[in-house]
């Protein structure tokens, strides 16, 4: 297959797997391409804990996939489905009361609880403007022009310390008005004391408690563990893991910057299988600040 094609299958295939509904996950893309895939099985712990805690955002990937691309790809890859997000921690029925209390009792700094409790004050990332809820768009480029969306509800979140400052970060997962898609948003609370908001660059994540990222760049792309690190204006990435494909079919298998062996390069996919968090419900209307009940 043509390299223009497979770009065209991969753009198909990333807008097939990033809608959602409200209060359900967002398929996610995993890859096998022709040549043999390296599969990284999750826990038994994990496989089990999805299980028993079944929901309607729910992730049930029982395995991680890494494609193996090369320059010069000549046969097109398939696909398997990848459902993104780890189970939602929450009850049959939504309780707007009790998530409300577990969100003001949790470890979040007290700034960014104050947002959605408080109707606080953060900072765009993307206009350098303090602003609340009600305000706030999610910006992004669309080839040559930038679109904003207005957000109906925030939905779903994870409270983490992505970068190790002894302070957690809340990644949110919101639905946007007049979609179907829904979105990500992470507010950090940064060493000027403000917090900042920041749009997340895609949907095809998973969290560990440890702040490792599980991320899936698409249909053409392999996943791969990261760390995040905030400044003022982005979110600064870092690889966990890497590989590379040596010219007589062997790997070369990297984590945090330096030459590991296989079964080592594993293991940092069995801990984040180990660790990874659960989603809670906790529904925020960004006009009023005030939590909702279900629509069923």
């Amino acid at each position: 297959m043509k390299r223009t094609s497979l770009i065209v299958a991969g753009i198909v295939l990333t807008l097939t797997f990033t809608g959602c509904t409200k209060g359900s996950s967002t398929s996610d893309v995993g890859n096998k391409p022709s040549e043999t895939a390296l599969t990284f099985a999750e826990t038994k712990t994990a496989a089990e804990k999805s299980t028993k805690e079944p929901s309607t955002k729910e992730a049930t990937t029982s395995e991680t996939k890494k494609e193996l691309t090369t320059e010069n790809r000549t046969e097109e890859p398939t696909t398997d489905a990848f459902v993104e997000n780890p189970t939602v921690e929450h009850t049959e029925e939504y309780n707007a009361e009790e998530a409300k209390k577990k969100f003001a009792e949790s470890d979040i700094p007290d700034s960014i609880k104050n947002i959605f409790l408080s109707d606080g004050v953060f900072v765009d990332t993307v206009t350098q403007t303090e602003m609340k809820l009600s305000e706030y768009k999610l910006y992004e480029i669309i080839f040559d022009w930038k679109r904003a969306d207005e957000i109906e509800e925030w939905n779903y979140y994870v409270a983490v310390d992505f970068d190790g400052d002894g302070k957690k970060e809340l990644f949110y997962d919101v639905k946007l008005k007049n979609s179907d898609l829904c979105q990500r948003v992470i507010f950090h609370e940064h060493s000027d004391g403000k917090v900042y908001a920041y749009r997340h660059p895609s949907v095809r994540v998973n969290v560990s408690k440890d702040g490792d990222v599980l991320a899936a760049a698409g249909a053409m792309y392999p996943d791969y563990l990261l760390r995040y690190s905030f400044d003022t204006e982005k979110i600064i990435e870092t690889e966990i893991t890497d590989y590379e494909r040596q010219d007589n079919g062997e790997y070369k298998y990297y984590a945090n910057g330096r030459e590991v062996d296989e079964a080592e390069f594993r293991t940092y996919f069995e801990h984040f299988g180990e660790n990874r968090l659960d989603w809670t419900e906790f529904r925020v209307t960004p006009d009023s600040g005030e939590n909702q009940t279900s629509k069923n």
